[in-house]
């Protein structure tokens, strides 16, 4: 009787990936030496296979998805690794038994013991090795080797599946909102986790997906539950979130995340989100029309993006910035922004975002498909007539200073949680009342410098009367009837 053979995880991939490039499956079955069912039947579990692969919950080279009877325990201690491995910080048996040990306790598993056998085959299970830190050159070959698999094998299987428009990426990045040219000196090269600059900090999500056809609406993360400038707001143009570092969490991630799905369920959607592999980004369970993609850990999979919506975005959010600052100037008024200020800026300028920056960001970090791009797009806005129009108006600009340089320079802001005990590997219910985000006390520690007096709330008839201001400009200028029908969308509103 011919012995039936078994096939590695890794080896399925590379089947998975010939039969959707479009190659004959008997010739496929051939080369692997498997029968026509067998190969049927790799397709059939393929979704299980991906999600095995790119999750790295099973070694690649391993023939079964079997799993252990304390799934809960192995689940918390390989989050924990994967957390040690994004922080670099070395792993060893000794350590991996102390931790498995204490995750069984605190999981209800009085039963449990990390025993020598139950470690090997746990390290088997999830192809764990350990040994002695490889020389630099060999470690950076390594680090080169993983990605490049990742992409070749796990994102072109999605991309086959998914559609560009259902595929998005998302990532966080640090903004000092307050930060003018003349006070670059004082945060450059600032982590501004902690202490005095933390107050003056935000945490900014963005995503798009890879087609550029659409933007999702913002996630900002602040320091202050209930800011001062939020006083009698009851909505908001992004998503606000709050916690004491102003920055991504286990919690905050889960909780938008579940946002996200529920969006998607609501259109009947099926999507996937790419997201690094982050100590905050969590796998997220009862996700229905979402799949999370994690990168592999240590390897920072899309940073050519940073390049394209993120700066964009930053770019013209500096920009914006300093067009404020310069009205007050030459007004002779006094400057004043506020947290809320910032959140109205950042959404303005996320609404001008192009598709064809999204598209060519993505292009240049690796992903190969058909796209109308426009090779002539271009999103300069006159930076040199800006910063000199700034100068002339008194506005010390640092020479030399460009304003993608100025936009940049709180790129190495820290944007997640670093876990430090064994709390903080699991995700909790939120507490928080998002009946009340915006209502009741409000903090009184903001740190806004320029926060200035609270400004009275306009009474309807002022509004209709900067409306009729607005609709007598609107008049003068050479403009499309959509910008009027936003007007008579606003006074009816009104």
């Amino acid at each position: 009787v011919r012995r039936k053979k078994s096939i590695s995880i890794e080896e399925k991939i590379d089947i998975i990936s010939a039969v959707e490039s479009g190659k004959k499956k008997a010739d496929i079955a051939a080369k692997y030496g498997i029968k026509k069912n067998s190969l049927s039947s790799i397709m059939k579990n393929k979704e299980k296979v991906l999600e095995a692969f790119e999750s790295l919950r099973f070694d690649p080279k391993r023939k079964r998805l079997r799993t252990a009877f304390y799934t809960d325990l192995e689940e918390a201690l390989m989050k924990w690794y994967r957390i040690a491995q994004c922080l670099n910080v070395p792993v060893n048996g000794p350590m991996l038994r102390l931790k498995a040990n204490d995750f069984a306790q605190q999981l209800g598993h009085s039963d449990f013991k990390c025993s020598n056998g139950w470690l090997d085959r746990f390290k088997s299970r999830y192809g764990l090795v350990f040994r002695a830190p490889p020389p630099v050159e060999a470690a950076a070959s390594t680090a080169v080797d993983a990605p490049a698999l990742w992409y070749q094998n796990v994102l072109h299987c999605y991309l086959n599946d998914y559609q560009p428009k259902n595929i998005f990426y998302i990532q966080e990045t640090g903004l000092l909102y307050q930060m003018l040219p003349h006070n670059t000196f004082a945060f450059k090269g600032e982590t501004c986790s902690v202490g005095k600059l933390s107050k003056e900090r935000i945490t900014v999500v963005v995503g798009t997906n890879l087609d550029g056809s659409e933007k999702l609406r913002l996630l900002v993360i602040g320091k202050s539950k209930n800011p001062r400038c939020f006083k009698d707001v009851k909505s908001l143009p992004v998503d606000y979130e709050a916690n004491d570092r102003a920055w991504m969490t286990l919690e905050v991630f889960e909780q938008w995340v579940h946002k996200l799905d529920d969006r998607f369920q609501a259109e009947q959607r099926r999507v996937v989100i790419l997201v690094d592999s982050l100590p905050a980004h969590t796998e997220v369970k009862n996700l229905k029309s979402v799949k999370l993609v994690f990168s592999p850990p240590g390897a920072s999979s899309f940073t050519a993006t940073k390049h394209g919506a993120v700066r964009s975005l930053k770019v013209k959010y500096r920009r914006c910035l300093i067009k404020k600052f310069v009205d007050c100037v030459e007004g002779n008024k006094e400057f004043m922004l506020t947290l809320l200020d910032a959140i109205e800026m950042l959404h303005l300028c996320w609404r001008t975002v192009t598709p064809e920056t999204v598209v060519k960001s993505y292009n240049e970090t690796g992903f190969k498909w058909e796209a109308n791009e426009n090779g002539n797009h271009r999103e300069d806005e006159g930076d040199f007539d800006l910063i000199a129009h700034a100068q002339a108006a008194g506005v010390e600009f640092p020479e030399g200073l460009s304003l993608e340089e100025y936009a940049a320079l709180d790129d190495g802001l820290a944007t997640c949680e670093m876990p430090t005990n064994n709390e903080r590997m699991y995700v909790k219910e939120s507490t928080s009342d998002k009946a009340g985000m915006f209502v009741g006390d409000e903090d009184e520690d903001e740190g806004d410098r320029f926060q200035g007096a609270q400004q009275p709330l306009p009474s309807k008839h002022e509004a209709l009367s900067a409306l009729d201001t607005l609709r007598k400009f609107l008049r003068s200028q050479d403009t499309n009837d959509s910008l009027h029908d936003s007007l008579a969308d606003l006074e009816n509103f009104i």
